[in-house]
């Protein structure tokens, strides 16, 4: 994978206009009778980081896709070290859509796996940011996160949606039990390359940009 990483890259950017997701997500969250829905797809920040270039934001992609996973490659060159490359990404969501008043029950992220390589070890993960960061730090200054927070999720199948459930998240956020500094996306017991690349909302084919689908009511 990156071994030629950047003639990789040249072309998987050359195929977007090309992509396709193959199948709606079973699960994706419906209007429900006496609900609202609301469908978020502005992003205050977001970011991608990884520990084989721990000074560099967004060190592959151009900001236009997530890494969320680990790579192991025995190589190193002048800027990186892939012996052990944990990727991870940031994303701070607006909320200032939701109306003010409200229940929510449900809140679902809706991500595009462009890509995936692996033997699916381990599980994606999920935590709540607990402090400031800015859209371009490195894996160095990476903020810290809530464990308490956390939510698992299976690795995604190339092509098609990765559902998040963000519903504890959400209500926290909304009624400020937990300051809204965004979410970090990560892996854990991974001890062999296995990494998933997902679409941000920079990626040139709109559709394919991440969503967040809130279901509430009325209080």
């Amino acid at each position: 994978m990156k071994t030629n990483l950047f003639l990789f890259t040249m072309l998987f950017m050359l195929s977007l206009t090309a992509f396709n997701v193959k199948n709606k997500p079973d699960d994706e969250p419906k209007q429900k009778s006496l609900n609202d829905t609301l469908v978020i797809t502005t992003i205050s920040k977001e970011l991608y980081i990884c520990s084989c270039k721990p000074n560099t934001a967004n060190p592959n992609g151009e900001g236009k896709i997530y890494y969320q996973g680990k790579f192991k490659e025995d190589k190193v060159t002048e800027d990186a070290d892939y012996h052990n490359c944990d990727e991870r990404f940031l994303m701070q969501w607006d909320l200032s859509e939701l109306p003010k008043g409200i229940k929510i029950t449900e809140a679902k992220m809706q991500l595009v796996c462009a890509e995936y390589n692996g033997d699916k070890q381990g599980q994606l993960v999920y935590e709540c940011i607990s402090e400031p960061w800015n859209a371009n730090i490195g894996f160095d200054k990476k903020p810290n996160t809530l464990p308490e927070t956390r939510v698992l999720t299976d690795w995604p199948v190339k092509n098609t949606y990765h559902l998040v459930d963000l519903t504890s998240f959400v209500q926290s956020w909304y009624n400020g039990s937990i300051q809204n500094y965004g979410l970090m996306g990560f892996s854990i017991n991974t001890e062999t390359t296995n990494s998933a690349i997902f679409c941000s909302s920079n990626f040139p084919k709109e559709d394919l940009h991440p969503k967040l689908t809130i279901i509430f009511s009325k209080e």
